[in-house]
């Protein structure tokens, strides 16, 4: 099992011996953690750092287990992180009762290593799916609304308009909403693929990718745009073997492209680029315009995880770098952006030179 990024593990704990168990094994896995000897403790601590996961003992110092279970519950901003209660308490009433109080879980000691690793790895996919429909209920409420709201608009007046408005004005009102539809159907789709690419197992369909190919097909799926721009692009001849999905690699060439475009200024000039790492085990593929840059407030918004595009709004660039990142992810790459203000951006992905023997896509 490989962790998420950025993925932290409070671990709340009066018997030392027990706590550094637990921070062994959690950390030998990837995970961040912190520690904690009591619930008050670890309430302060889970206030502060709003981990992404909590285990806590029951019989406790100052605050025990199940008092902290109700803290959490009561507080705003914490009441949704999933607790695993690891206890050596066997009465089913206690255990009945910490799962009453909110505990996603209930571990005696002594416990095995795959028994607890086993339930982070459930509790942590069950919250990243809920969040997801937390962010994707989001996403429909607030980001369809505008071009909708635009579309329903635009064809109320041009249809009260038959007969009495000039060409030109009805003309101008269909445009409008031919737009809005385009724009609501992106969105749709958009949603669409990213559900695809969660649910999707890859590890089958991992091949040497022939990235000219890719590359080539991309192109031409933008050739309307690349035309109405007057884009000018330039690539390298030849490109770098790589491992990955190829129909999934034409979105994430798809999206940097046609960002670079929308934010390349007049008439882009967009470089696609690639070069391999230092130790020859991952190869950067990239695309750079010439646009205006992002400052540091504005790169650190790109690759938001889809839970927090609505913070970044689906509108911009967020749902589509989403994807983008969700595909790398899968794949076992990584993403990224370079840029400065003036000097315009270089967005790019890296993937494995080869096929790993047990890589990320495959716990995903």
């Amino acid at each position: 099992m490989k962790a998420p990024r950025q993925t932290t593990i409070l671990i709340i704990e009066d018997n030392a011996a027990v706590r550094e168990t637990l921070v062994d094994l959690i950390n030998l896995h990837g995970f961040r953690t912190l520690t904690a000897t009591d619930g008050m403790e670890g309430l302060a601590i889970a206030q502060r750092e709003t981990p992404s996961l909590i285990i806590t003992d029951i019989s406790m110092p100052v605050m025990t287990g199940f008092a902290l279970l109700e803290a959490l519950h009561q507080a705003e901003g914490l009441r949704t992180i999933p607790v695993i209660v690891i206890s050596a308490k066997t009465d089913r009433a206690d255990t009945r009762r910490g799962m009453e109080l909110g505990a996603a879980d209930y571990i005696t000691k002594p416990f095995s290593e795959s028994e607890v690793l086993r339930a982070i790895t459930i509790q942590l996919e069950k919250k990243e799916l809920l969040d997801e429909l937390d962010a994707f209920a989001h996403t429909v409420a607030h980001d369809l609304k505008t071009p909708l709201f635009t579309l329903s608009g635009r064809l109320y007046l041009a249809t009260e308009g038959l007969g009495k408005m000039d060409e030109s004005a009805l003309r101008r009102n269909l445009q409008e909403a031919s737009l809005a539809a385009g724009h609501l159907s992106t969105i749709i789709d958009e949603l669409l693929f990213l559900a695809l690419v969660r649910q999707e197992s890859i590890k089958t369909k991992m091949t040497t990718l022939d990235m000219g190919v890719i590359v080539a097909e991309s192109l031409a799926s933008l050739a309307s745009q690349l035309t109405a721009s007057e884009a000018v692009i330039q690539q390298p001849s030849q490109w770098p073997a790589a491992v990955g999905y190829a129909p999934w690699l034409t979105q994430v060439w798809v999206n940097y492209i046609s960002n670079a475009l929308k934010y390349g200024g007049l008439r882009p000039q967009i470089t696609l680029g690639s070069a391999r790492s230092a130790d020859g085990r991952m190869v950067r593929f990239w695309v750079k315009d010439n646009g205006p840059g992002l400052d540091a407030d504005s790169q650190r918004s790109m690759f938001v995880p889809f839970t927090r595009v609505a913070k970044v709004s689906a509108t911009s660039h967020g749902l589509g770098l989403s994807i983008v990142r969700r595909i790398m992810e899968k794949l076992g790459g990584t993403v990224g952006v370079e840029s400065q203000l003036g000097a315009g951006a270089l967005f790019w992905f890296e993937l494995p030179v080869e096929i790993a023997v047990n890589p990320t896509a495959a716990a995903n």
